[in-house]
């Protein structure tokens, strides 16, 4: 008996058919539910202090130490071609983001403000044309992304999701915190001369940094 035309297409969508649930036996169907349970284990078990912890002095602690520009030497450079400074001396997280510097500095203690948790101690370096102040996060409670975003070994794409890489942020203000004040006391320090080491985005006359050394210039006491 001929094969009608209705009859072919019958075989060809049963093969397409039986091909197509062939293909699905190999794959496993996940649904969103232990897709989002296996997104927040893994966050879980993700531990930012024991990770800060392992880099701090292998990695951190020597980046700046090597790495670090003067504050003067990069005003400078950054008032005549901020994204040639950026992109000689910086590291910026993304596209569209500021550029983020490691930097060093000495100057004199001019101002500490105590009165929060988010302590800050000022520092006034000479730099041309004219003095600049540098007001030093000292905490315990540190603001912004600066010290991640200046080490060119971090990187997002490093971790799961966004949550932990704002979880690295955290710990390395929180490390970076207690070590300065492990060595630095604020107290009574206004009138003395200090070298620091600190993350920083240039903006305005007044520059916020986060700093990870604080210690008695040569000859000095803190």
């Amino acid at each position: 008996m001929a094969m009608t035309r209705r009859h072919i297409l019958a075989l060809f969508s049963a093969a397409a058919l039986g091909g197509s649930a062939a293909t699905l036996g190999g794959c496993k169907i996940v649904a969103n539910a232990d897709l989002k349970a296996a997104k927040a284990k893994s966050t879980d078990e993700f531990n930012a202090n024991a990770y800060v912890d392992k880099i701090w002095t292998s990695k951190v602690l020597p980046d700046f130490r090597s790495r670090a520009i003067e504050v003067d030497a990069l005003l400078q450079q950054a008032a005549q071609d901020p994204d040639k400074a950026g992109q000689a001396h910086g590291h910026r997280a993304g596209d569209g983001n500021p550029w983020t510097f490691e930097i060093k500095g000495e100057g004199k203690i001019t101002a500490i403000d105590a009165a929060s948790r988010h302590a800050i101690v000022t520092v006034e370096v000479q730099a041309a044309p004219g003095a600049r102040k540098i007001n030093l996060q000292v905490g315990p409670v540190v603001f912004g992304t600066a010290l991640r975003d200046a080490l060119s070994f971090i990187q997002f794409g490093d971790f799961v999701n966004q949550i932990q890489y704002a979880q690295v942020s955290r710990a390395l203000n929180d490390r970076a915190s207690k070590s300065v004040r492990e060595s630095f006391d604020p107290k009574d320090a206004v009138g003395k001369t200090v070298v620091f080491y600190a993350a920083a985005v240039l903006s305005g006359d007044t520059i916020t940094a986060t700093p990870v050394i604080i210690e008695p210039a040569k000859g000095g006491k803190t």
